[in-house]
């Protein structure tokens, strides 16, 4: 065990401790350099105790990443709320792209994972499938374009969006100006799609 001082904390707690520790080695130490028992030392606490609240590594791994997919959405769902206009919505979105194509992050370790994929399988499809809508339909409104116009013209501005985040990852540069030029691109598409 680590030099930390284990502490008696709430079942709730203690989880939450668990769940921290493993998202906080996952990042410095990757999947492959993920272990139950290093999870034992860095959180100080023994290996059977990690086993009363996780069955298994998978189910532990399971856990953070439905948390951590929860709190992905949930900071989705904030930064739409405060959305003033379709290009902070645009913004947002695009960010969101960057943030994901950037290597490191601990959304990019988990769910890179192939047996991890099935957790949140059906959460992410429903959240696409709203988001999808939602974009189409305040396309369709500020634009007067007709479904399939709108479905096109977000299926094409996602494009743009996804492309600009995986050059990005791979050359790097300005992340800022990138982001601008993404926004600035998709914004200027979008009126030439209407005329």
């Amino acid at each position: 065990m680590s030099g930390n001082k284990r502490t008696r904390l709430s079942p709730e707690g203690r989880r939450n401790q668990l769940l921290d520790t493993a998202r906080e080695l996952l990042l410095k130490k990757g999947f492959s350099g993920f272990t139950m028992d290093t999870l034992a030392f860095e959180a100080g606490v023994s290996n059977p105790l990690i086993y009363k609240y996780f069955d298994t590594r998978l189910e532990l791994l399971q856990d953070l990443w439905a948390r951590e997919y929860e709190s992905y959405a949930l900071s989705v769902r904030e930064e739409l709320s405060v959305a003033e206009n379709f290009e902070d919505v645009v913004r947002v979105f695009v960010n969101l792209n960057f943030k994901q194509f950037t290597l490191g992050g601990i959304a990019h370790i988990l769910g890179a994972q192939p047996e991890l994929q099935e957790v949140n399988k059906e959460r992410q499809k429903d959240d696409l499938r709203k988001t999808g809508q939602f974009l189409v339909a305040t396309v369709k409104e500020m634009y007067h374009l007709t479904p399939s116009q709108a479905g096109h013209v977000i299926a094409l501005a996602s494009g743009a969006s996804i492309e600009a985040a995986r050059h990005y990852a791979r050359y790097g540069g300005s992340r800022k100006k990138m982001v601008e030029d993404t926004v600035s691109f998709i914004l200027n598409g979008v009126e030439a799609f209407k005329t």
